[in-house]
């Protein structure tokens, strides 16, 4: 080997050897590592709740996508996707977007139980392994949620229907008899009730409902048909629309109440002091509480479950979350952590109380947690209306959760006429 080429081997081992040691980078650099990708996750949130913030539950939203994705960075969650337009109460849209065929592909929906059977029907959903842990779920909740003995879906709200009035007496009428005889006994010159009795979906609920209230909710799903009418119930029912009789007519029936632009007329004229009583789901309160004149305080106000019938037997509507059948690995890994963020108390209590919303003048929602432990967060805890809805529902059963989806119209219709004809 000549001198020359001892020399240059020298140089490259001392090189290697002392270059780390005088903080000299020898080796060649290397390109940037590639971020690994974040899971996204895309959910449409049951959207019958009370708008808050008065922005299309925006703020509500994007609060949930940032307190989410600060705790899972990994995931890149989309509430409320801006291109979801499928009917809720309509399996068969629902199960396309599921697929990932609608114009609007998700991972995971909320909405009601009562379209569980048919839902689960279509394919494009499947089982849950196990509910979030940690938490003391309404049992009812878990019931709706289940079919075959399969849990589909995790709980995240309850609702009924409410009586809710000034008198301490008529909020613990115990039948609809006493009820209405209650509510005539004050001979007011207002309405006696003012409330919605029509729609496909909730006049078939508020019979069934009462069907419970007289005969007990085991055999519920017995109540599920267009063949016959229990003539008790009918009767019991009948008496309660003739109670929202005015001089002009029956907004309660007439489809005053229904229409989509009168949603809060019935909370409103109670609010005003135009309506002895409204009949309505907990929410109402949230309308009733922003109308009430300034001197009026809330603590005024009385909310029982609405007694339908011949006792008093309470049926829980439950909205769910559910999984989209194709919503696998890291998917199904994001949507779980997703349903446990959803179900922590703390998640609750900011939803339930309206942070959403500007300071001045904020109103709690006043809608019922499918999870009992969130009537003891703060701001809960002491508001008198929260825990009257959570003392008076604790041992109500679940509505059905098939079965109503294809009958419904039909029954409306047969209720309609039934509550319209004078009894025999």
């Amino acid at each position: 080997m000549s001198e020359n080429m001892r020399i240059q081997k020298w140089m490259v081992v001392l090189g290697a050897t002392l270059g780390p040691m005088l903080g000299c980078d020898t080796s060649e650099p290397q390109p940037d590592p590639q971020p690994t990708p974040r899971t996204q996750l895309r959910v449409p949130l049951y959207s019958y709740i009370p708008d808050a913030a008065g922005d299309g539950l925006k703020a509500m939203s994007a609060r949930i996508e940032a307190d989410f994705e600060q705790q899972h960075p990994d995931v890149d969650l989309v509430v409320n996707p801006s291109c979801f337009k499928d009917d809720l109460y309509e399996p068969t849209q629902l199960a396309s977007s599921l697929q990932g065929q609608g114009e609007c592909a998700y991972d995971l929906v909320e909405t009601d139980t009562m379209l569980l059977g048919e839902l689960v029907a279509t394919g494009a959903v499947r089982p849950w392994s196990a509910l979030p842990e940690g938490v003391n779920w309404h049992p009812a909740g878990v019931k709706a949620s289940t079919l075959d003995g399969k849990l589909y879906g995790v709980p995240h709200w309850l609702c009924t229907h409410y009586v809710i009035s000034r008198d301490e007496a008529v909020s613990n009428a115990r039948t609809v008899n006493e009820l209405v005889q209650l509510i005539a006994s004050r001979k007011t010159p207002e309405m006696d009730v003012a409330g919605n009795l029509l729609g496909s979906w909730n006049l078939p609920s508020l019979y069934l409902d009462a069907w419970s209230d007289t005969h007990g909710p085991e055999q519920i799903q017995s109540a599920v048909t267009t063949e016959r009418y229990d003539t008790q119930v009918i009767a019991g029912m009948r008496t309660l629309a003739q109670a929202c009789e005015t001089p002009a007519g029956n907004p309660c029936l007439d489809g005053t109440f229904d229409a989509d632009e009168n949603i809060d007329l019935p909370a409103t004229l109670f609010a005003e002091g135009k309506a002895d009583v409204t009949l309505g789901y907990s929410e109402r309160l949230h309308t009733i509480v922003k109308k009430l004149p300034q001197a009026e305080d809330r603590r005024q106000l009385r909310i029982s479950p609405a007694p339908l019938g011949a006792g008093s037997q309470t049926l829980l509507f439950t909205d769910s979350f559910f999984l989209g059948a194709q919503c696998t690995g890291e998917c199904e890994k994001a949507a779980r952590a997703f349903v446990s963020y959803m179900s922590q108390t703390s998640t609750y209590a900011w939803i339930l109380l309206s942070e959403d919303a500007p300071a001045t003048g904020r109103v709690p929602r006043y809608l019922m947690p499918a999870t009992l432990d969130a009537y003891q967060a703060p701001g809960l805890k002491e508001d008198p209306l929260y825990q009257r809805i959570d003392t008076t529902t604790r041992t109500a059963s679940p509505f059905p959760n098939g079965g109503v989806l294809g009958i419904r119209k039909a029954m409306r219709d047969h209720l309609v006429q039934e509550l319209t004809t004078k009894a025999p």
